[in-house]
């Protein structure tokens, strides 16, 4: 089975704020007052629209972290904290990457492998639940696609 998201992830009030000031935001709760918005295709689309700034391919770890989403997650991490990942797995195999912004600007740098999800959870205070890592402890194992 596999496993392919970009998303947002942040306190729910934070995916709330994304949610109501773009059309393409979808705000999904999670547990422990998260919540995650995808980075689909027409949110994307609407972000470099807006932003149109010339990327870079500052991180090419990422696939879809252009100069204009970063712009978009510096500003809307002003008064937050704010992570983005992507994942890529089929068969237990593949990639996970992720990077922190917090009060506008890059707190962790972007990174790649296995367990930078939970970290950067564990950064941002979501805790583990009995038995269970960060990833699972807010069920995203429940969201394998975007659609």
């Amino acid at each position: 089975m596999g496993h392919m998201i970009r998303a947002i992830i942040a306190k729910e009030n934070v995916i709330q704020n994304i949610s109501d000031h773009w059309a393409y935001g979808e705000k999904i709760v999670l547990p422990q007052g998260y919540g995650m918005s995808f980075l689909n295709d027409s949110l994307f689309d609407d972000i470099e629209e807006l932003f149109d700034i010339a990327d870079t391919h500052k991180y090419p770890q990422f696939n879809y972290l252009s100069d204009s989403v970063i712009s978009f997650l510096l500003q809307e991490s002003k008064d937050a904290q704010i992570i983005y990942i992507e994942t890529d797995y089929f068969g237990g195999y593949g990639t996970q990457t992720g990077v922190l912004f917090e009060n506008g600007s890059i707190a962790i740098e972007p990174m790649q492998g296995n367990g930078v999800i939970n970290y950067l959870l564990r950064q941002i205070g979501v805790y583990k639940e009995h038995n269970k890592d960060e990833f699972t402890s807010l069920q995203l194992y429940r969201f394998r696609r975007m659609d």
